[in-house]
C-alpha cells in the first residue's frame, strides 16, 4: 500500500505542474492565482497547499525537474571524436527535441526566475551549468580563439544558447520546417557567427 500512495502522491503533484506550467506559460506568474490553479485541477487551494506551500515553490520544481531533463539528455550525447560542427549539430537537435517534447514555453517561464529566493535560482544555474559548459567546449573547438578570450567566451555560448532555446516561440512542428532541417539553419547560423567575430 506504501507503494500505491507514493506513486497517487506523485501524479497528484504531476497534475499540479502540468496545469500550473501551461497557466505560467500562457498568462505569466504574476497573473496566475492559486485559486485558479485549484479551479484548473478541479481541487481546493487546500489540496495545492497540501504538495506545493507556495507558488514560488511550484515554479521552482517545474524549472528545476525540467532543467534536470535537458542536462541528462545533454550529457548523454556522444561526442567523442566526432568534428565539432558534427557535435554542435547534435546539441542543436537535442535542444530542439527537448523543447518539441515539451511543448511549454519554458524560456518564459525562465523570466518569471526573479520571484525565487537566491537559492533557489542558484540551485537552478548550478543544474544549467552542465548544457552551458558542454556548448562553451563545442564552441571552443570550432575556434579556439573564444576559448582564450574570457571576455567573450561566455556571452558568446549564451547567445548561441539564447537563439537555440527561443526557436519554440516560433517554430511549428506541424509546418513545412521538420526539425532536423531547423537543426540544420542553427547550426550553419551559428558556424557564420563564431567564424566571423571579432573576438580581439
Amino acid at each position: 500500500m506504501v507503494g500505491v500512495r507514493a506513486k497517487d502522491h506523485e501524479d497528484k503533484k504531476r497534475l499540479i505542474l502540468d496545469t500550473a506550467s501551461a497557466l505560467f506559460a500562457r498568462q505569466g506568474f504574476a497573473k496566475t492565482s492559486i485559486s485558479e490553479l485549484s479551479s484548473a485541477c478541479r481541487a481546493s487551494k487546500a489540496w495545492i497547499y497540501h504538495y506545493f506551500p507556495t507558488k514560488e515553490d511550484i515554479l521552482f520544481t517545474l524549472l528545476r525537474d525540467f532543467l534536470v531533463v535537458v542536462r541528462a539528455r545533454l550529457g548523454a550525447i556522444d561526442i567523442e571524436g566526432l568534428a565539432p560542427e558534427v557535435s554542435l549539430h547534435k546539441f542543436i537537435l537535442e535542444c530542439l527535441r527537448i523543447y518539441d517534447d515539451y511543448r511549454i514555453n519554458y524560456p518564459i517561464l525562465f523570466n518569471e526566475m526573479t520571484v525565487l529566493t537566491s537559492e533557489q535560482q542558484e540551485e537552478l544555474r548550478a543544474i544549467e551549468d552542465a548544457p552551458v559548459k558542454l556548448l562553451t567546449a563545442i564552441v571552443a573547438m570550432i575556434r579556439p580563439e573564444i576559448a582564450q578570450a574570457a571576455a567573450f567566451r561566455t556571452p558568446i555560448t549564451l547567445l548561441i544558447y539564447g537563439t537555440i532555446n527561443w526557436t519554440y516561440t516560433w517554430y511549428n512542428p506541424d509546418g513545412k520546417l521538420k526539425l532536423e532541417q531547423l537543426a540544420d539553419l542553427v547550426r550553419d547560423f551559428v558556424l557564420g557567427g563564431i567564424q566571423t567575430v571579432d573576438v580581439g
